[in-house]
């Protein structure tokens, strides 16, 4: 097998902030000027993932599930 060398990834592209059109670093998590939260934005990762939200609306329904028992067993 012949090694072949690593060629670093690209790097993102400078945006815009969607909520006030300032320029963006991009590596920047925050607008600089408005402080605007850039998950998701141009090619960002987005602020949750698939799996945790799954995590999240099974927690959620085990509450949910556990209060209706407590609430029956009190009758």
């Amino acid at each position: 097998m012949s090694a072949q060398p690593d060629t670093p990834a690209p790097a993102p592209e400078p945006a815009t902030c969607p909520l006030c059109g300032a320029a963006v670093p991009a590596d920047a998590v925050r607008c600089p000027s408005c402080g605007y939260h850039l998950a998701g934005v141009a090619g960002r990762p987005g602020p949750f993932s698939r799996q945790a939200l799954w995590w999240s609306a099974g927690a959620l329904l085990v509450v949910y599930l556990l209060t209706l028992v407590v609430v029956a067993l009190a009758r």
